[in-house]
Parts: C-alpha cells; sequence; structure tokens
C-alpha cells in the first residue's frame, strides 16, 4: 500500500492500519521530514524518527530530561555498535534506565513524530507488511485512533497557545511566595511545576516530565494564567542558522566594494598624474625642445 497523502490522508492511514490490524512499517514523509511507525496488530509499538532532526532521536531526548549524561550517551552509543543493540536495549541491560522509564519516553518519541508528521501538506506513504513483535518494555502500544485524536486537536489547538507566549526563546521559573494547591492541578500541569525545578528552558522542562511540545505549552500557559510562574524572553537568543555566515559575505562584500572604489581613485589619480607631467602643453614643449637640442 502506497500512495500521496493529498489523495489519501494521513488520519485516514493510520485508521485503516488500525482498523485491519495490520503489522508493518508506515514510511510517512517529504523531502524535508520523515518517520517510520511500526505496527503490530494495529497497534503502534515503535518509531524511527527523521534523523535530520537530532532533538527528536530518544538519547538526546533521555539527555534533556536529565536521565543521562551526553558522555553516558557516547559511551553507551560505541558500546552499541560493537554490540548491535537497541540504543533502548543497551540503556536497560546496564541499569541506566529502568524499563517503565525507557516504555514511556518510546511513547513520547512516538506522539512528537506523528505531531510533526501531521504538519505535511504534501508527500508520500508506503506501508509494507510483516511480523512486528513489540519490545518487551512496550507494555502499553499506543492505539492509532487515540493518537490521531490528540494530533489533531494538536493542530488546532497548538498556535491558539503558542501566541499567547513570548515569541521565540523564552525562559519559565516560579513565581516566588506563591502557594500552589497541587490537588488544583492537572496531571500535565503538575508535572511541569515539578520539572521547573530541573531546569528554566521549557524543551528541558518538557522532556523531565516526559510531555509533548504541545502539552507543556498548554500546561506552562495554565500555569502563567494562575499566576504561578514567570515566562520572560530570552535576551540572548544567539545567532540565528547561516547568520555569521551571511554577515560574512556582507563584510566581504563591502570591503571589495571599498577597494574596487580605492583602485578606481588610485586610477584616476594616476591619469591625471600623467597627463600633467607627460601629455600637458607645457610638457610637450619642453619635450620638443629637448628632441631639436638633441
Amino acid at each position: 500500500m502506497q500512495g500521496k497523502i493529498t489523495d489519501f490522508s494521513i488520519p485516514d492511514i493510520f485508521q485503516l492500519i488500525a482498523s485491519q490490524r495490520k503489522s508493518g512499517s508506515l514510511r510517512i514523509g517529504d523531502t524535508e521530514r520523515e518517520a517510520v511507525f511500526l505496527f503490530s496488530d494495529g497497534l503502534i509499538v515503535d518509531v524511527q524518527p527523521d534523523r535530520r532532526d537530532p532533538s527528536g532521536m530518544l538519547g538526546a531526548m533521555l539527555v534533556d530530561a536529565g536521565l543521562i549524561t551526553r558522555e553516558q550517551l557516547a559511551r553507551i552509543l560505541a558500546s552499541r555498535e560493537r554490540g548491535g543493540k537497541k540504543l533502548g536495549e543497551a540503556l536497560v541491560e546496564k541499569g541506566m534506565i529502568s524499563g517503565e522509564a525507557l516504555a514511556r519516553y518510546l511513547s513520547l518519541q512516538i506522539k512528537e513524530s506523528l505531531f510533526e508528521i501531521l504538519k505535511l501538506k504534501e508527500g508520500e506513504y508506503r506501508f509494507e507488511g510483516f511480523a512486528v513483535h513489540a519490545p518487551s518494555w512496550m507494555t502499553t502500544p499506543v492505539r492509532a485512533d487515540v493518537l490521531m485524536m490528540e494530533g489533531m486537536q494538536y493542530l488546532d489547538e497548538y498556535p491558539i497557545y503558542r501566541e499567547k507566549l513570548p515569541p521565540g526563546d523564552f525562559r519559565v521559573v516560579r513565581k516566588r511566595g506563591e502557594k500552589v494547591d497541587l490537588a488544583a492541578l492537572s496531571q500535565e500541569e503538575r508535572r511541569i511545576w515539578k520539572a521547573i525545578e530541573f531546569s528554566p528552558e521549557p524543551q528541558r522542562i518538557f522532556r523531565k516530565a516526559c510531555i509533548t511540545w504541545f502539552e507543556g505549552v498548554k500546561g506552562l500557559w495554565s500555569l502563567f494564567d494562575r499566576g504561578l510562574v514567570e515566562i520572560s524572553a530570552t535576551e540572548d537568543r544567539g545567532e540565528e542558522p547561516g547568520q555569521a555566515m551571511r554577515e560574512e559575505l556582507a563584510r566581504r562584500r563591502r570591503v571589495g566594494y571599498l577597494r574596487a572604489v580605492a583602485w578606481v581613485a588610485a586610477g584616476l589619480v594616476t591619469a591625471t598624474w600623467v597627463y600633467t607631467i607627460l601629455l600637458s602643453p607645457s610638457a610637450t614643449g619642453m619635450f620638443a625642445v629637448w628632441v631639436r637640442f638633441f
């Protein structure tokens, strides 16, 4: 089964696979992003996210959440290449994370990959049927229909909540002196509230809370609306990708322009000097007298 998502929508593709309890891989993408979802009896049990976005890889997610360090990740990746095991399997075997934690972050990875794929307006899909066995730690496979409902909610509501927060990068801190009734908060809000102690960066907060960016932004706005947190734009946002190169190219163009002006000016001065010294009437007369004399 394959085709274009303009002819057969992504929700319809997932619904068909789920309703027919198919097993196999579903590849969806375009020239900019791609993901492969693995199904077992119509349930999503794993995902291979787009490797062009390192932040969506399992190792980066666990580092952002503070469950492992970058050094630990580098060592486990090196040993995994020799042993041929998947990253999650190696982490559990080494006792670096629990099977329950791995299952939570794999489910999060599946959700985030789907949310990204749902942004596609054009692209292609391909489903290949074969037997898929869920990993032992995936105790609760993801239902495609439930996940799709969350994905459609994301498309509808995310822009509304995102525009309430500062554009670009921002930081989050708890408001001092505020008393919090945790029982009055939703599950996502409680997770975010606890994770703010871990880091002021929203990406790391949401990773620590093990929730998607959409769930995080929505819960963060609710905490801000309750007056429990302060959200501020990051002062030093750093250079956007390619900015330094563009500035260097502009600088070189300015230098080249100034050099060209200098050469033109030098040429005019030289021409004036040649005319004044060699081609002026007085210089010509002196030259004629010198020729007659010799």
